[in-house]
């Protein structure tokens, strides 16, 4: 994910003139960041947390130590130069073959011990394969195992999944989304926190007091359940600080929804739908998000752009709205809110079994996103007529 920083919102692109217009632009400003309020209110809560996804199908060892070797090389420029924390002597490139023959060795004797194992084989195997898509993946895996094992982790789970196409629905992906920018409240709350000698670490990257953090305080903020589980099990962050409890605890979590940036997250979210090409891969956020408009939205032409209907065009009002049906169970806008001259509370079909995002995964494929993009034109056409 690219996690932009805040910029302005929708309502404050420029200075507002005096009188009553300056008024009114004041106030839809303050009405919009009560809502982001709310939003980060209801979102940093245990009942909206991504569950931990399937664990990974036995993998057997199938590659010789030169052929893992040659996977990376093939798809990883320059990773024959890369240094375990730029430590002399500590190529990475072995710690590959290592991790692919017996595993993560910080994670032996846990519950993830196999599933690790078995992820970063089927990533390896993958790239022997040379499937389309695969380098990407690699890249991240390799730039990985420049860090800990914490790190390391994280990063082989994930292109596992991600190649395997197997992707929650769009709420439960949404979910997930979110969780990243909760990750990201708690990345800054121990930069924060060991700034102000509340704890210390001497690693470059404090990967270790975030997983303290996260172990700590992940299930009463919904941070993604498969960190939470990764990070309770992290030797070094165990081992090296205390944990927080009662009231510090408490209070570490408040501090950790002020730090929350619902603005950026929204932005990001726009960002990544409106990328939304014949490129996208499957299991993205945009092709997901495609197929659950033609689903769930009443006016699905809100979605596209107005001149051509040919791309994906969302806007942070319409964003906001999203989030707010999915997350709170109803908008938080004025009654009279339009989004592109529809009213926001036509917007989406009335839900049949309202509950928490579910999150039971499907495999896509790129015919699926191609007519996820067809089913929300075609229901459009209409709304285009009178268009030029």
């Amino acid at each position: 994910l690219k996690l932009p920083t805040s910029g302005p919102g929708p309502f404050v692109h420029a200075a507002p003139s005096r009188g009553g217009f300056g008024r009114a632009h004041l106030r839809m400003a303050a009405a919009f960041e009560e809502r982001l309020r709310r939003l980060t209110a209801g979102l940093l809560m245990p009942a909206v947390q991504a569950q931990e996804l399937a664990e990974a199908e036995e993998e057997p060892l199938r590659l010789s130590d030169r052929e893992i070797e040659q996977v990376f090389i093939d798809h990883v420029p320059g990773v024959r130069d890369f240094l375990f924390r730029g430590k002399p002597g500590l190529h990475s490139l072995r710690f590959m073959v290592s991790v692919y023959k017996d595993g993560l060795q910080g994670f032996r004797g846990t519950a993830l011990q196999n599933h690790l194992l078995w992820c970063m084989r089927y990533v390896v195997h993958q790239g022997h394969n040379r499937i389309p898509g695969v380098a990407p993946h690699l890249v991240e895996v390799a730039e990985a195992f420049r860090e800990c094992q914490a790190v390391q982790a994280r990063a082989i789970e994930r292109a596992a999944l991600q190649l395997r196409n197997v992707t929650p629905d769009f709420p439960g992906l949404l979910t997930r989304f979110v969780g990243e920018y909760k990750t990201l409240a708690l990345k800054m709350l121990a930069a924060e926190r060991l700034a102000q000698g509340l704890a210390t670490d001497y690693d470059p990257m404090p990967t270790h007091y975030e997983n303290r953090l996260t172990a700590d305080l992940g299930l009463a903020l919904g941070a993604n359940a498969d960190d939470v589980r990764m990070a309770a099990l992290d030797d070094h962050a165990r081992k090296r600080f205390a944990p927080l409890a009662g009231e510090a605890a408490a209070a570490a979590a408040a501090r950790c929804r002020q730090l929350f940036d619902a603005r950026a997250m929204l932005q990001a979210f726009v960002a990544e739908v409106n990328s939304f090409s014949a490129e996208s891969p499957q299991e993205s956020l945009p092709c997901v998000f495609l197929r659950w408009v033609a689903e769930h939205l009443q006016h699905r032409h809100i979605v596209l752009d107005e001149e051509t209907a040919c791309r994906t065009s969302v806007d942070m009002p319409l964003a906001l709205c999203i989030f707010e049906h999915l997350f709170l169970g109803g908008l938080g806008g004025a009654a009279d809110e339009a989004i592109r001259g529809v009213p926001a509370r036509e917007l989406f079909l009335p839900a049949h079994d309202e509950g928490a995002p579910a999150t039971t995964p499907t495999v896509c494929t790129k015919d699926t996103c191609s007519e996820a993009m067809s089913d929300v034109r075609s229901t459009s056409a209409e709304s285009f007529d009178d268009h030029p």
